[in-house]
């Protein structure tokens, strides 16, 4: 019998996904600055607001892995945050996990209700595909949130650009403020 290394390494509180067939994308500031309600023109637009890092071992009907990492910047106050989206298959879940850091997981139903969830090491979070999500960094350092969900979900980006998620977080003296 042979004994394989495996193809993905997770170091899953310090590092990233690493292996074969590892997409990896950097999220710069000029690509987001819509989300935020208003522009900072004192940061680059070259800056890195977010990564994320997943793989596909390809097929029908198999199961995605991936790790967002958010940085601790602030937009006027505003904390940063993933563009958001709901799955293109409203009936496909997805769960979230955190790694590291701080910050709040958003809901939002096609009704424009919306909650949150804490998210911090070792927190776990199941999404139901009804809901649109977005990762908010609340603290001074890089959150880091795992995922897995199907490929079949998808993301639909655009529903979330015509109907954006209706609060905002802002960090203000170290204290959340949610308008």
């Amino acid at each position: 019998m042979q004994i394989k290394s495996p193809k993905y390494i997770y170091d899953f509180f310090n590092g990233v996904i690493q292996g074969e067939n590892v997409k990896h994308y950097k999220k710069l500031y000029k690509e987001i600055d819509f989300i935020y309600k208003t522009r900072d023109n004192q940061l680059s637009p070259d800056t890195v607001m977010y990564e994320v890092y997943s793989f596909n071992e390809g097929g029908s009907n198999i199961l995605l892995w991936g790790l967002t990492v958010i940085y601790p910047i602030t937009i006027n106050g505003e904390c940063n945050m993933t563009r958001g989206h709901f799955h293109e298959d409203r009936e496909e879940p997805e769960i979230y996990f955190g790694c590291s850091g701080e910050g709040l997981l958003l809901y939002l139903d096609s009704q424009g209700k919306i909650f949150a969830e804490k998210v911090f090491k070792g927190s776990l979070h199941y999404i139901h595909g009804n809901y649109a999500h977005r990762l908010v960094n609340t603290g001074d350092d890089t959150l880091r949130v795992g995922a897995c969900w199907r490929e079949a979900a998808g993301h639909d980006y655009k529903s979330i650009d015509e109907k954006p998620f209706p609060n905002r977080v802002y960090k203000k003296d170290g204290k959340i403020d949610i308008a």
